[in-house]
C-alpha cells in the first residue's frame, strides 16, 4: 500500500509493473456495488471509515470525493497500462446513475432555493436578503442584505447552505423538544386585566352586586389572561412536535418539512445560519445540541 496515491487505489506497483492490489480490489467492486444498489457516496465514505478500510498507508479516512474519483475511473476496466478490476457493465452503471443523481441534486436545489427566497432575512438588522450569482467568482453564489445602510453580505453555495439547513432540520426532528418555546413569568397583572379585575372589586363593593356582571368580567379577565400567556403558542408547538415526530432525518435539503415548520432564515456574514420556526423558537449552529 502507498503512503500517497500516484496510482489509483486498487493498484500497486510490483517490479516495474502495475498490477492488482486484491485486497483494494474487493473494496473497488464493493464500492461499485453499494453506489449501483442505492447507497450515497457520504453513505459509503462512512462505512469504509468505520471499518476502518485504509486509504493509504497514512489515513483510513475516506469522503466523499475520494468516492467519487473511483467512480469516475474509468482504468477499472482495464488498458494497456492496468489490469481489469470491474467490468465495463458495470462501470457505465454506477457512472450513469452518478449523473442521475446530480441532475436530481441540481433540481432539488433550484427547488430548495426558490422555497427560501422570500424567507431569508439578515441576522444582523432583520431586513430581507437577496441571492445574487456571478459567474466569475469561485462561489457563483451570494446574499446581501437589501437594507443599504446595512449590506451585508454572505458567499454559499446554494448546495452548501441547503446542507446547513438540513442538518439544522434534523436536529428538530431528533429532538423535537427544541420547538417548545421557553415559558415567560408573569410577574404582575397588564392595565387591561387590573382594569378588569378593578371592575369586579366595585361591582362586589355594592349592596346589590350584579352576578351576571360580575360573571361577565371575569369570563373577560380569563380571556385576556389566555391571551398574554404562551397558552396558544404551546398548543401550536405540540401539534408541530407532532408533526415532527412523524418526519424522518433527511439527507438533503426537504421542502415539505421546511414548510411545515419553518418561518424564515437568518444568515450572518460570518456564515452562521439560523432557523425561526414557526412556533416561534430559534435553531442555530452550534447551539441546541
Amino acid at each position: 500500500m502507498k503512503k500517497t496515491r500516484f496510482i489509483p487505489y486498487g493498484y500497486t506497483i510490483r517490479e516495474g509493473r502495475t498490477v492488482i492490489e486484491h485486497t483494494e480490489a474487493e473494496i473497488i467492486r464493493e464500492i461499485f456495488d453499494e453506489y449501483i444498489k442505492g447507497a450515497s457516496l457520504k453513505e459509503i465514505a462512512e462505512s469504509l471509515t468505520q471499518r476502518k478500510i485504509p486509504y493509504t498507508e497514512k489515513t483510513d479516512t475516506w469522503d466523499k470525493a475520494r468516492i467519487a474519483r473511483i467512480i469516475d475511473n474509468a482504468k477499472y476496466i482495464g488498458d494497456d497500462e492496468y489490469d481489469q478490476i470491474i467490468d465495463e457493465d458495470t462501470y457505465e452503471g454506477a457512472v450513469s446513475m452518478k449523473a442521475a443523481r446530480q441532475r436530481n441534486t441540481v433540481q432539488r436545489e433550484c427547488e430548495g432555493i426558490a422555497l427560501l427566497r422570500n424567507r431569508v432575512k439578515c441576522a444582523d438588522c432583520g431586513s430581507p436578503m437577496l441571492r445574487r450569482v456571478c459567474s466569475k467568482r469561485q462561489i457563483n453564489e451570494s446574499w446581501t442584505c437589501q437594507n443599504a445602510e446595512c449590506g451585508k453580505r454572505l458567499r454559499i453555495s446554494d448546495g452548501d447552505l441547503l446542507q446547513k439547513i438540513a442538518i439544522l432540520m434534523n436536529r428538530i426532528i431528533e429532538n423535537s423538544e427544541l420547538l417548545i418555546p421557553k415559558s415567560k413569568i408573569r410577574i404582575v397583572d397588564s392595565p387591561t386585566v387590573a382594569s378588569l379585575q378593578r371592575q369586579v372589586d366595585t361591582e362586589l363593593e355594592k349592596e346589590y352586586p350584579s352576578e351576571e356582571y360580575i360573571v361577565e368580567k371575569v369570563s373577560d379577565i380569563a380571556s385576556q389572561l389566555y391571551k398574554e400567556t404562551q397558552a396558544k403558542k404551546m398548543i401550536v408547538a405540540q401539534i408541530a412536535r407532532k408533526r415532527a415526530s412523524m418526519m424522518n432525518p433527511q439527507e438533503n435539503f426537504n421542502c415539505d418539512y421546511f414548510s411545515d415548520l419553518v418561518d424564515y432564515v437568518t444568515l450572518s456574514s460570518s456564515g452562521k445560519v439560523r432557523l425561526y420556526t414557526k412556533v416561534g423558537t430559534e435553531i442555530t449552529e452550534g447551539e441546541n445540541e
